[in-house]
């Protein structure tokens, strides 16, 4: 019997959209799947619709829970998977036929604990979607310092299968912003092995439905505690080479949130708090032996001129 995977998929007023999700995994290659469908407290009909559709398929389940964010809506599919691989979706979003079948075969042949596939960002509401021929040679074992310090790996947990071990004692963090950017470090650093299959197998739908899209919090400091958790956790693992990533790119991000705010006026407000946080990491990264000299001296660059290179990456 092949293994089971679980898919998880939270659903907020998602009616529009999810029966095409829905049957765009029910088309799988791979048919051995739970689909774990998590209602979020819609105020639309789409806990009928999933239900209705749960009615039709076996292998269809559907949970219902108050709003609490996709974060709680995955925690709450997690408790009640079975699989022996995970994987996500998001529910105005869909994928190609051969999505499972070729994480889960590349995910076997190469003993990999995580594998990423291709996404395509797209408008098209009824695109047509074929098989994608798998081929071992699409299949590129990546390291820890490529998938985090060298960005080879994408922070969206959707576009992924995982073994299930990664989400032992394991909760998404709930109720903040940029949850995803929370979570995939530390899958990254809990994976033995990791690859990406260069095929285009998710596709991202740009709906209006988009939580990012449509979120109407205040997300200009929103990162630096992601950020500051990050360089915590590899800090206390000892892990310097990706502690040494994590003080690279979080620079990286406060500059391009300075630059924006001196180019454009966004953020006022918050220029002292960035500014304050870029001068601190700034001599973390500068002493940081895997950080590149090309890093290095644009970081200096703008340490030295924030106003004037800011307005020029702004």
């Amino acid at each position: 019997m092949d293994e089971l995977i679980s898919v998880i998929v939270p659903v907020y007023n998602a009616a529009a959209y999810i029966e095409r999700c829905v049957k765009s995994i029910q088309n799988q290659t791979y048919t051995h799947f739970e689909l774990i469908l998590v209602n979020d407290g819609s105020t639309d009909n789409s806990l009928e619709i999933c239900k209705t559709l749960a009615s039709q398929d076996e292998r269809i389940v559907v949970l219902d829970r108050p709003n609490g964010g996709a974060s709680a809506a995955r925690n709450t599919g997690l408790a009640h998977m079975r699989g022996q691989y995970i994987v996500f979706a998001d529910s105005d979003d869909y994928v190609s036929p051969s999505y499972l079948e070729n994480l889960h075969r590349a995910a076997e042949q190469g003993d990999y604990d995580i594998v990423q596939c291709n996404l395509e960002s797209t408008f098209d509401m009824d695109k047509r979607l074929e098989k994608v021929l798998y081929r071992q040679t699409d299949v590129k074992e990546v390291t820890k310092k490529q998938a985090l310090n060298e960005r080879k790996y994408k922070v969206s947990v959707w576009g992924k299968i995982y073994c299930s071990h990664i989400f032992k004692d394991f909760l998404f963090q709930e109720g903040i912003i940029y949850e995803d950017d929370a979570s995939y470090y530390i899958f990254v650093d809990r994976a033995h092995r990791l690859a990406v299959l260069d095929e285009t197998l998710y596709y991202y739908y740009m709906s209006e439905n988009s939580v990012m899209r449509n979120d109407k919090k205040d997300k200009s400091t929103a990162f630096i505690g992601i950020y500051e958790d990050r360089i915590r956790y590899f800090r206390e693992r000892n892990n310097q080479e990706l502690l040494d990533g994590s003080y690279d790119r979080f620079c990286l991000v406060l500059m391009l949130s300075l630059s924006a705010s001196y180019a454009h006026g966004n953020n006022c407000g918050d220029r002292k708090q960035l500014w304050t946080l870029y001068k601190k990491y700034y001599h973390s990264t500068m002493q940081a032996k895997t950080i590149g000299l090309k890093d290095k001296l644009m970081f200096t660059c703008f340490r030295i001129a924030p106003h004037l290179v800011g307005r020029i990456i702004g």
